[in-house]
């Protein structure tokens, strides 16, 4: 597999996950609640990748385990408050926002793993913010804050810690250990979620509506865009998966206006993109093409 081909399976991951932010929010209308959604996706995550991962598996350690057990944990922290906030905020602020992690990470890193901070990183949590404030709405002439745009926010700190976890802290331990205990943990915490936070409510949920979108969230979503993006990691640079990765909340965003889900507005375009130019800047390594620059001129 060449670069290109890896660069357009990245890109391919990117409007799969975008889509789900919609097919998520139309699962959630069909009365079907997010603890129960995400127990649904990580059973159907956990039989996939048990199908075709079974003897990687079956060779897990106790070592593994734990690693994989507290990369679930983060993971399932991100899932279900990003299902949540997507119940009382639109898609395109639920994809945007919670993409913000991106810009968490190095935060993240440098309190955990001492990682240095870079200038870029305050000049990139500035262009975020404001975006965000754009997009949200939440300066107005009173100060109000949409609870769905704040678990969404709440998300991209687990999906932070996740990602960062997984960098520094899961580097011997096989992938399809990893997601397999990730789905795992999913499963479990939604299904705990759903019966004793949610109550177990299932009498009104519409299944001509809702079925359909599960399958497609645990079998598209999950399991094939996260075995896709582990294929197609392995055959490009870090910058690159990231750029195009981030594109899962533009995606997001055309999807939710492809389906009504809300209007086109010069607020969803001036937000959107200072976020995506926030995320631009966390990703590029400026460093990198200046010294390239510098060759490139010499010769």
């Amino acid at each position: 597999m060449t670069k290109s081909i890896g660069n357009v399976l990245l890109l391919l991951t990117a409007v799969l996950w975008g889509s789900g932010f919609v097919v998520t929010k139309i699962v959630l209308e069909a009365n079907v609640s997010p603890g129960f959604i995400n127990f649904f996706r990580g059973l159907l995550f956990v039989v996939l990748i048990l199908i075709f991962f079974y003897k990687k598996i079956v060779k897990m350690t106790f070592k593994d385990f734990k690693i994989g057990l507290i990369a679930g944990l983060l993971n399932f922290g991100g899932y279900i408050t990003q299902t949540i906030g997507v119940q009382y905020t639109t898609p395109s602020n639920n994809a945007f926002i919670s993409a913000t992690y991106v810009v968490i990470v190095p935060f993240l890193a440098f309190a955990i793993y001492q990682k240095k901070l870079q200038v870029k990183s305050f000049i990139s949590i500035s262009f975020c913010l404001l975006g965000m404030t754009i997009l949200t709405g939440i300066v107005n002439e009173v100060l109000t804050i949409n609870i769905g745009d704040l678990y969404s926010f709440i998300s991209a700190f687990f999906y932070a810690g996740s990602i960062v976890y997984l960098s520094y802290g899961v580097k011997t331990t096989d992938v399809s250990v990893v997601a397999f205990m990730l789905a795992v943990v999913q499963t479990v915490g939604g299904l705990f979620f759903f019966l004793f936070v949610e109550t177990g409510q299932l009498a009104d949920i519409d299944w001509a509506v809702a079925i359909v979108p599960l399958l497609y969230i645990g079998i598209i979503c999950s399991f094939v865009g996260q075995t896709v993006q582990v294929l197609a990691q392995k055959h490009t640079s870090a910058t690159s998966a990231g750029l195009i990765m981030m594109l899962e909340g533009v995606f997001g965003s055309v999807f939710s206006v492809a389906f009504g889900f809300e209007a086109f507005t010069a607020k969803l375009v001036v937000g959107g993109i200072l976020i995506m130019l926030s995320i631009t800047l966390m990703e590029v390594n400026f460093k990198q093409i200046l010294i390239k620059n510098k060759e490139q001129i010499k010769k």
